[in-house]
């Protein structure tokens, strides 16, 4: 922390951990439910953001969240095209590689594809988690706010305001949430259940609090080490082909999603800061975690990811196996 890195507490983990596969003869496990537990105290903190007056501005910012999301989505679409010649796939495997925000859902098409190349997808999908970690923090760090942090620091911590019965509580509900949208195969249920638990409480007791710092710091260590170890099982697969691609692939679609927010913020009372990170083309968590650490406003940019996983759930991943299952259809005459 005290040479001025970002996003310490996720990225000292991270390159650690990779340095210690590349050059030990260890192999590393770590388990899968401290990756969750990290991903769950994020969501607790994601969640402990959303109070009544926060809620009520979101609603009238709809218009914004749509348009947003619908012209993100519409560039990564056209960046497709450009992957598929770069990489030399088909239509089929660089649609399912390109659109960011759906990594599972994706993969499961791609599984169901014959024209699709799961390979591909798989580590274009992963890659674009992990190359995002690395340049959207550089981004939001030169444009940061010191408003929405100033304003979350008067909130009392969660051992201060509840109870040991109503943290209990809360922790209950969050979990029956949690089994219940792995049940239904629900996207990122490790974040989004505590994140709807304590939306709920929120609203309907108006007794807010936060979560505090050390636990936080303490969830990006034990996240930070699970992203090194995939970065460290993807890079023995990429072929240099498919690096380049990935790469310039990203660069361009964070390119083209700064031109979108720069002019949003023509039109809004939104800082670019929190415009991008919550436009940008990454898992939530990743970009949750930049988003407390650069003290944006952590509710909007939720909210504007939340919409874009059902956006996606919804009306982009049936209408994607739609195309796909009528091109592999024309294809078998």
């Amino acid at each position: 922390m005290t040479a001025g890195m970002i996003l310490p507490w996720l990225f000292g983990p991270m390159i650690a951990a990779v340095l210690f596969s590349k050059f030990s003869k260890k192999q590393i496990i770590w388990p899968k439910i401290l990756g969750n537990l990290g991903l769950f105290i994020l969501g607790a903190q994601i969640g402990a953001t959303f109070t009544k007056e926060v809620v009520m501005d979101i609603k009238y910012d709809a218009v914004n969240i749509i348009l947003l999301n619908i012209l993100l989505l519409a560039a990564a679409v056209l960046l497709s095209l450009l992957f598929a010649k770069m990489v030399d796939c088909t239509f089929e495997t660089a649609l399912l590689s390109s659109i960011p925000g759906a990594l599972s859902q994706m993969i499961i098409m791609a599984e169901e594809n014959d024209r699709a190349n799961l390979l591909i997808v798989t580590l274009s999908q992963t890659s674009r988690l992990l190359f995002v970690i690395i340049i959207v923090p550089l981004v939001s760090s030169l444009n940061a706010s010191e408003t929405t942090q100033a304003a979350a620091e008067h909130v009392s911590s969660v051992f201060h305001m509840l109870s040991l019965s109503e943290i209990l509580m809360i922790a209950a509900l969050a979990l029956a949430l949690y089994l219940l949208m792995k049940k239904i195969h629900f996207p990122v249920p490790e974040l989004l259940a505590p994140v709807f638990a304590i939306i709920g409480w929120n609203l309907s007791t108006e007794l807010t609090f936060s979560i505090p710092y050390v636990w936080i710091a303490g969830a990006q260590v034990m996240f930070g080490i699970r992203i090194g170890l995939q970065i460290y099982s993807l890079s023995n697969q990429l072929s240099i082909r498919l690096f380049a691609g990935i790469v310039i692939q990203n660069l361009l679609l964070v390119g083209a999603t700064i031109v979108i927010v720069i002019l949003f913020t023509r039109f809004t009372v939104h800082p670019f800061n929190d415009l991008f990170l919550s436009a940008a083309p990454g898992g939530m968590a990743q970009i949750i975690v930049v988003g407390l650490e650069t003290r944006a406003n952590v509710a909007m940019i939720s909210s504007y990811h939340i919409f874009r996983i059902f956006f996606i759930l919804l009306i982009i991943a049936p209408l994607v196996q739609y195309i796909l299952n009528k091109r592999q259809i024309d294809n078998s005459f």
